[in-house]
């Protein structure tokens, strides 16, 4: 039961927040802002049709040593969001997949997709998983 109430959780943290200082903004090489995303289904909007050359910036910023990076749409999911799961994800695929933008795009936009699909189901499904007269019943056990 404990799993059907994190996802709700999850899904609900999903449909992120509409303040302003808690979007995440895809800019230009002149700081001006292109879009602005508040929520996992926005995310997904815009990964489909942003150019990989455009999103790379958010997702590998080099820091310190070679080798070391930072994703802030990794940062941005995990800490506003609140999915860690995705967050990992997001980061693992950067990490191996940095070298080549078009396809580190495709794969993070197939992700999210997914897991806006998941979310998406969870949250139209009712809190528990079974209606009170199709519990399974004790004799059966």
């Amino acid at each position: 039961m404990a799993e059907i109430t994190d996802l709700h959780i999850l899904a609900k943290m999903s449909e992120g927040t509409p303040n302003k200082e808690d979007a995440f903004n895809i800019k230009d090489e002149e700081g001006n802002v292109l879009y602005q995303v508040h929520n996992l289904e926005e995310l997904v909007e815009v990964l489909g049709k942003i150019s990989p050359e455009r999103l790379f910036p958010h997702l590998y910023r080099p820091v310190g040593k070679e080798g070391e990076f930072e994703c802030d749409l990794a940062l941005w999911v995990h800490y506003v969001l609140g999915d860690a799961t995705l967050s990992a994800k997001i980061f693992h695929f950067v990490k191996n997949f940095h070298e080549k933008p078009k396809k580190l795009h495709l794969k993070i936009l197939n992700l999210c997709f997914n897991r806006y699909l998941n979310f998406k189901e969870v949250l139209n499904r009712p809190d528990f998983p079974f209606e009170e007269d199709e519990y399974p019943s004790s004799s059966h056990l």
